[in-house]
């Protein structure tokens, strides 16, 4: 093999796990994903301002979506990655951005004395969570699919 073969089979290789990204993002960030999860955020925050026994009961039907799209997600997957170590805690902190953010919210909603704080600060977040998740998918995806020097991969 020369040097030129060497160094084609890994640009290949390099374009392929781009493009193995991008599909990942693209498919994990698609609007129906995007949907199922801002519902089950959705239920799950804005049980909150439901009476003792109806919180609780709320819980099941979460647990059911969440797992449903769980399954969903990876039998219809075009691409299995593994969970990184990076992966992970960007996940854990945009957990906890996202609870401090919604009790900074329904704090803020119960002061000003809306009569279900809870629910309005769970829906404002899940619409600009939706939003800003699906614009940084294509961010991604196109970023991805971008060569080093700014042209477009093959």
């Amino acid at each position: 093999m020369t040097f030129h073969e060497v160094q084609d089979a890994l640009d290949d290789v390099r374009r392929r796990s781009a493009q193995a990204r991008a599909e990942h993002v693209r498919h994990g960030l698609s609007w129906p994903y995007l949907l199922a999860e801002a519902l089950l955020v959705f239920t799950a925050f804005a049980s909150y301002d439901l009476p003792n026994p109806w919180g609780g009961a709320v819980l099941l039907p979460s647990l059911l979506l969440a797992m449903g799209t769980i399954a969903v997600y990876l039998r219809k997957a075009p691409v299995r990655m593994p969970l990184t170590y990076k992966g992970a805690l960007l996940g854990a902190a945009a957990g906890l951005v996202l609870v401090g953010l919604f009790r900074l919210l329904s704090d803020v909603a119960g002061a000003v004395g809306v009569p279900a704080p809870h629910v309005v600060a769970a829906a404002a977040l899940c619409v600009a969570g939706v939003l800003a998740a699906h614009r940084w998918g294509t961010v991604v995806v196109a970023r991805e699919l971008r060569g080093h020097d700014g042209s477009r991969r093959r």
